[in-house]
């Protein structure tokens, strides 16, 4: 390590010199979506040491690693849409969509409402709907409310726009 002296500061250029050297290898690292120990193996140096360097680079506001991680939230995205095309629910999925038209997650909209037509109905008929709606069995209201077919604002549920299309037409 070598240092040099210039008055009462001392520059220790072996120190600023391996830290460039890294800070190119961590950037590209960083672009690629590796883990900090990832990196560390491939240099050589601590993740200590690494994390150092990029809260130096963070704190100096490094453009580079700005880009870096812009590039880093690109790969992540990339690599989470190649996982869900190749999860098996998402190609039956599509292999739904191609023989019927509709996806399966329409098509289990459809069937809830077809199959509590009735109560759907009744509360239609009733006076206030909250109310209605309110006895029903919390499975019930629950199975509607995640499908969709009910809204559940605070003392004010009601049956959604959408269900009331499919109801009717």
């Amino acid at each position: 390590m070598v240092a040099l002296d210039l008055g009462d500061e001392k520059v220790m250029l072996g120190n600023i010199v391996m830290q460039q050297k890294r800070r190119l290898d961590i950037l590209e690292g960083i672009s690629q979506d590796r883990k900090h120990s990832e990196i560390s193996a491939q240099l050589g140096a601590t993740q200590g040491t690494i994390k150092s360097d990029i809260r130096f680079m963070r704190r100096k506001g490094d453009l580079g690693l700005i880009q870096a991680e812009k590039d880093q939230v690109q790969v992540r995205e990339k690599k989470a849409l190649l996982l869900s095309k190749e999860k098996r629910h998402s190609k039956q999925n599509e292999r739904f969509l191609c023989m019927t038209g509709i996806t399966i997650q329409e098509k289990s909209f459809h069937n809830m409402i077809d199959f509590n037509k009735h109560e759907l109905l009744k509360i239609l008929k009733s006076i206030d709907q909250n109310a209605a709606i309110s006895k029903l069995p919390k499975s019930v209201r629950k199975t509607l409310l995640n499908y969709g077919i009910i809204t559940n604002v605070w003392r004010n549920s009601e049956i959604t726009v959408k269900a009331l299309d499919y109801l009717f037409r």
